[in-house]
């Protein structure tokens, strides 16, 4: 007995030896900005200007990284919630017809579209910033974000800026965009909100910033909520177009390419209104003011014209001329720039120069988004790769054919089961990501989110569209949402991914962790693919060190956001000063009442590591309602607005 004892208790200290060790493949950095804010979320990560890829395809796991200072990391802070996201042409994706306007049509949202019980509060949080249960009918002036604060800006005032932007720490200034000033204003200053999109290798930003807000006489006016920019130049909207397209269209840059000796940024323009004579769009006065220049040459100067919108285009622009942009294909089945209420939408997500040598497009760029289809009467708006044409001539408008991706169209078979679908990012074997968004009555075991795929771009055409695999088995459980949001030469994917499988519809959102996905397909490397045993993981299993008071467990990663080839990872994560409880997957901070915030950091793949140093976190099963000072609402709501982007830079 006393034998069988020993060898007991010795399996079981060999047990508990191997889940204790010191093992992990990726160290965590924190990257702090020098911004006074609630939270911060990284968005992009740069290669190295001499990637250790280039001579080792284990990229950092072949070659010791250190701490990362090689790879620019970016990304922005926030201190309340966006309202409706900076970085998406239309409302969620969804409301090109842009009557989505107040508090209550946010709660419609919701309850039609996301099908929480907790509408009503998500509602309240994405009205006044996030920070508190608001009931009264004005915006709080102690906190700062929120849609609230925009849409009574003209006459209240706007609260300071909710979005600023940062690389490595260090917080990047928008230009100026001198092509309009409203006349006899004053900039207000630090009201700009400003993200980035993408860092190349020399540190230079592609990102969003609005106007900031002028003061002119008693009110505040904002003259274009989005623009692009990249590095100290503004990205314009059609030059050649209304009045108020000119002053105050919208722009969005997410990616460059670089071909025959230039950059080009690749992105989305207005370039027309929306259909304006529709009251149901009015929030303040009237918007058909807006486009009447004979007794409103200075349409900015409007309450009536505060919250105008517009048709865009998937858009291309020589980086060093903002004015340059020309239109990358037009709608599908839709010539004109609105039907009825509706306005016709496409834009550039992602781009790429294909690279493989039997590829029919190799040396020419192709790019991803989504593109406007007309189906009957109702324009859709899907996930698309744009091919260039024969005879491309980058100086020319309208080079590329739109190919809408199999599997992420909206409408399957005769049911619409999706509401809206974009490619979000391409490799050079032009294997492209992207996400379709359930519709709130077509739910998938419990819940109407984004479901994640894959698609191999380089065997279709705009004649043979290529198809949409979605991302299944491991950690993606059927029903599973998330963001598919980089994927690098080396065909590994992450994104954030639902952590748990109670129903959202009729319940609560639920709660996310980031992933990596390495597909075995043209460009995976094996030894690269061998080192996550050719499966997806929640990162935080490959953060998993064993040691409660060392510097990984301060932190559990919610989203990656960009991947480069050598392997490092920008991601967000909840930070927990002096580390968790314990080393488990839903530990407390204190107890449940320590003070949890998102911050920014790098993962850093640590040289030499294999399959052998991953450790399955445990599960305390822990009730994951937090308490005092915990994470909260606010900071899960925010999660759903990081939308984000890659980051690599494919030059």
């Amino acid at each position: 007995m006393h034998n069988k004892t020993f060898k007991l208790s010795v399996i079981a200290a060999s047990l508990f030896a191997a889940n204790s060790a010191t093992a992990a493949i990726y160290n965590i950095v924190k990257v702090s900005p020098n911004i006074s804010a609630n939270q911060s979320y990284s968005s992009a990560i740069s290669e190295s200007t001499t990637p250790v890829s280039s001579s080792n395809p284990l990229g950092c796991f072949g070659e010791d990284c250190a701490q990362g200072t090689d790879y620019h990391l970016g990304g922005d802070t926030r201190n309340g919630t966006d309202g409706f996201s900076y970085r998406d042409e239309v409302p969620f994706r969804l409301d090109s017809t842009f009557t989505y306007l107040d508090q209550d049509d946010l709660e419609v949202y919701c309850y039609n579209q996301l099908g929480y019980s907790t509408c009503e509060s998500w509602a309240n949080q994405q009205w006044f910033g996030g920070q508190s249960d608001n009931n009264s009918d004005d915006c709080d002036d102690n906190y700062q974000g929120g849609l609230c604060h925009e849409r009574r800006a003209f006459y209240q005032g706007y609260n300071g800026r909710n979005a600023a932007a940062f690389i490595d720490g260090t917080e990047i200034i928008p230009p100026k965009e001198v092509s309009y000033t409203p006349p006899n204003s004053t900039l207000v200053d630090n009201s700009a909100n400003t993200v980035i999109n993408k860092v190349l290798q020399d540190g230079t930003a592609i990102g969003i910033a609005s106007s900031g807000y002028y003061t002119v006489g008693d009110n505040e006016v904002l003259t274009y909520r989005q623009r692009g920019f990249y590095d100290t130049t503004f990205m314009l909207p059609k030059q050649d177009g209304e009045t108020i397209v000119k002053q105050m269209g919208r722009t969005f840059a997410f990616d460059s390419f670089d071909y025959n000796g230039k950059t080009y940024v690749v992105g989305s323009a207005s370039i027309e209104p929306f259909n304006n004579d529709d009251d149901d769009k009015n929030y303040f006065g009237d918007l058909s003011q807006c486009t009447d220049t004979t007794n409103n040459p200075d349409p900015v100067l409007l309450p009536d014209c505060q919250n105008f919108a517009f048709a865009t285009q998937a858009y291309v622009w020589d980086s060093s001329n903002g004015a340059s942009g020309l239109a990358a294909t037009g709608w599908s089945g839709q010539t004109d720039a609105n039907d009825d209420d509706t306005a016709a939408e496409g834009s550039a997500r992602t781009s790429v120069i294909a690279e493989d040598s039997n590829s029919l497009y190799k040396g020419k760029p192709v790019l991803g988004g989504f593109n406007t289809y007309r189906d009957d009467d109702n324009l859709l708006m899907q996930a698309a790769i744009f091919y260039p044409i024969d005879g491309f001539d980058i100086t020319k408008e309208n080079q590329w054919q739109t190919a809408f991706v199999k599997g992420a169209e909206i409408e399957q078979g005769d049911d619409y089961i999706y509401s809206n679908s974009l490619v979000k990012d391409i490799n050079e074997h032009l294997i492209a990501i992207g996400e379709t968004k359930r519709r709130g009555d077509a739910p998938e075991n419990g819940a109407a989110n984004n479901r994640l795929f894959y698609t191999d771009a380089s065997k279709g055409s705009a004649s043979s569209p290529p198809t949409a695999v979605y991302l299944t088995g491991d950690i993606f459980f059927s029903g599973a949402g998330g963001e598919a949001n980089a994927i690098n030469n080396y065909n590994e994917v992450v994104g954030s991914i639902d952590a748990e499988d109670d129903r959202e519809v009729d319940g609560k959102q639920r709660r996310r962790r980031g992933f990596i996905d390495p597909l075995n397909l043209s460009g995976t490397n094996a030894d690269r693919l061998a080192i996550f045993q050719g499966k997806s993981w929640w990162l935080d299993n490959l953060t998993n060190d064993g040691n409660a008071t060392g510097n990984n467990n301060q932190y559990r990663i919610v989203n990656a956001t960009g991947i480069n080839d050598d392997g490092v990872i920008s991601a967000t994560a909840n930070f927990c000063e002096g580390g968790y409880d314990d080393v488990a997957n839903d530990s407390f901070c204190g107890g449940g009442t320590g003070v949890e915030t998102l911050v920014s950091v790098k993962l850093v793949p640590i040289s030499g590591a294999t399959s052998d140093d991953i450790v399955l976190r445990k599960s305390d099963s822990q009730n994951v309602e937090r308490s005092g000072g915990s994470i909260g609402y606010f900071a899960l709501t925010l999660l759903g607005l990081i939308g984000f982007r890659r980051r690599k830079n494919k030059m």
